[in-house]
């Protein structure tokens, strides 16, 4: 109801309760005549309505039992009539969705222009009056909001936008206990960090996170300079399953960090590394159900996009990456990066443990630490066993690969000993069984027995080399190796020696004949003196050398001298 309407009803009801209040009936209109005076004078009324008025609302609301909706004025609740002609609604409703709801996004001024210029044309043509041929702004306005809001927010922005705009989640985020439904996703942090060894900016290192959904607690948490992919993801879900009592112990941390166990769902986006079969196989090995979130729907993983928002309240302001804005002259990040690569860890996990879980959800009243732990307590998680390994093994990468005479080779890193020699016995010289590596330390694979289906811990030959290496790191140096090899020249050597050496055996293998062979021979001067003596046959001077190309020394990557293993 507009105010206007409202103020009216009560007017009304203020005669209507002074005649009750003074004990007239309807039908003493000299009676009610007192009690307007007396009621006008009292609410200010300049212009009291008369005796017969009051009576009728009297009437009405007897009538009604009392109910006070009958004293709102008719105008209020009519229905109103469309002073536009038919034709000029058929011309108005055509040209909006032929001019308006399209995605060129005209406005309506626009639209209305061209409405205005097709009633013109229809009035030339006489199909329709002078006097029908006028619209206004206001009215097309009222038109345009009379129409379905995602019908128009689909016509002229797309389906995405129209579900974003027009979104209701419905509760559809609710967990009914801890680690029932955990929500992942990464994010690139606006800082620039500087590395520990060099001092040099390393740039803008990506976090992925899994929080609690029933809680909005943090489960465990990634950071890597190796963007949203699976690394980060295996990192992400070993921090978030494995017991942190050492980490807060090594750490120093006021705060205890009690996240531990296997999700039972995780809600995830549609990224490749989600996508991926070797992640998939980790959501079976762990019993983990996997649900993927429609793209463009943020609010389906709301506890993360929460404390992805605000980390931007951290007080770090040196190297920190800010939003450009016109006429705002920022400082350069990696000129003001100052913060080293372990600082920022240790600072990020003192945010999670000791500051964030102690916000107060002002929806819920609580905060997190306190559903999570009273959750825990109520309904335990599945804890993994206390084998750290195994939990490296399960979250690790994988890839069907053939085991040789000389082990398994995984991207030019060659692993195997002792430990393959009962496998080679039983299944062959050569056979294709699962390897496991993980992705933060090749020092070591794990190799299944393909009918056992038991892993045997192999250590990588190149001890030296794979000790602490990350899978990434490794096909960063390959690749820069493969350029330098590039650069100098050495693929372009190798390839003009390949095409020599055939023009080579093309020329041995050209002559037709003996008397050819023979005569080639004899032109070339091929003695045994000569080679017995050492000395070269004279070239004549029909026949000419073919191009000596020399290949500039490459020096070695590795020269490491490596144990021989007979298998």
């Amino acid at each position: 109801m507009r105010p206007g309407d409202r103020r009216k009803v009560e007017r009304k009801l203020a005669y209507l309760r002074g005649m009750t209040a003074a004990h007239v009936s309807r039908g003493r209109v000299s009676a009610i005549k007192s009690v307007i005076c007396a009621v006008a004078e009292r609410i200010g009324d300049k212009e009291p309505p008369g005796a017969t008025t009051v009576s009728g609302w009297a009437r009405d609301l007897d009538t009604a039992d009392g109910h006070v909706g009958v004293l709102v004025d008719g105008n209020a609740i009519r229905k109103r009539s469309r002073r536009l002609s038919a034709e000029m609604e058929r011309l108005v409703t055509a040209v909006l969705a032929r001019v308006y709801l399209n995605r060129d996004r005209n406005s309506l001024t626009f639209t209305l222009a061209v409405i205005r210029s097709e009633a013109s044309k229809e009035v030339e043509a006489g199909r329709m009056p002078a006097r029908d041929a006028t619209v206004s702004h206001a009215t097309l306005c009222r038109r345009v909001a009379a129409l379905d809001r995602h019908r128009v927010l689909q016509a002229r922005f797309g389906p995405a936008r129209a579900r974003m705009v027009c979104r209701t989640s419905m509760d559809g985020a609710a967990a009914e206990y801890p680690l029932q439904r955990v929500e992942v996703d990464h994010t690139p942090l606006n800082w620039v960090l500087i590395c520990e060894r060099t001092g040099l900016p390393l740039g803008r290192p990506t976090l992925t996170v899994l929080i609690d959904a029933y809680s909005g607690y943090v489960l465990g948490f990634y950071i890597s300079f190796y963007g949203a992919g699976l690394t980060s993801v295996c990192g992400a879900l070993q921090s978030a399953i494995r017991p942190k009592g050492d980490t807060t112990s090594a750490l120093s941390l006021a705060k205890a960090w009690p996240a531990e166990g296997i999700p039972d769902a995780l809600w995830i986006d549609n990224g490749l590394e989600f996508h991926s079969p070797v992640f998939q196989l980790i959501g079976w090995d762990l019993g983990m159900s996997l649900t993927y979130c429609r793209v463009r729907t943020p609010w389906l993983k709301p506890h993360v996009e929460r404390f992805f928002s605000t980390l931007d309240t951290l007080t770090l302001a040196k190297g920190r990456i800010h939003k450009r804005m016109a006429n705002v002259v920022e400082t350069d990040p990696n000129v003001g990066a100052a913060v080293m690569f372990g600082d920022f860890v240790r600072g990020i996990a003192q945010f999670v443990v000791e500051v964030y879980p102690f916000q107060i959800n002002q929806r819920k009243l609580a905060r997190p630490f306190d559903l999570f732990t009273e959750g825990i307590e109520r309904r335990p998680p599945v804890h993994f066993p206390p084998d750290i390994d195994a939990l490296r093994r399960i979250s690790a990468m994988r890839r069907v690969l053939t085991v040789g005479p000389g082990g398994v080779e995984l991207h030019g890193l060659p692993f195997g000993g002792p430990e393959l020699l009962d496998m080679r016995r039983r299944y062959g010289k050569s056979f294709k069984t699962l390897v496991k590596w993980d992705p933060d330390d090749l020092s070591h694979a794990w190799i299944q027995d393909p009918e056992t289906k038991e892993f045997v811990v192999s250590p990588c030959r190149w001890h030296h080399y794979a000790h602490g290496l990350s899978w990434n790191q490794h096909l960063l140096i390959r690749r820069f190796a493969r350029e330098e090899l590039k650069a100098s020249g050495a693929i372009e050597y190798l390839e003009q020696a390949r095409l020599r050496l055939h023009s080579h055996w093309m020329e041995s293998v050209a002559w037709k004949t003996r008397v050819d062979r023979k005569r080639a021979a004899i032109t070339a001067g091929y003695t045994s003196a000569r080679v017995l003596t050492g000395s070269e046959p004279q070239e004549t001077a029909g026949v000419q050398a073919p191009p000596c190309v020399v290949a500039p020394a490459v020096a070695p990557l590795c020269q490491e001298e490596f144990e021989t293993i007979d298998l």
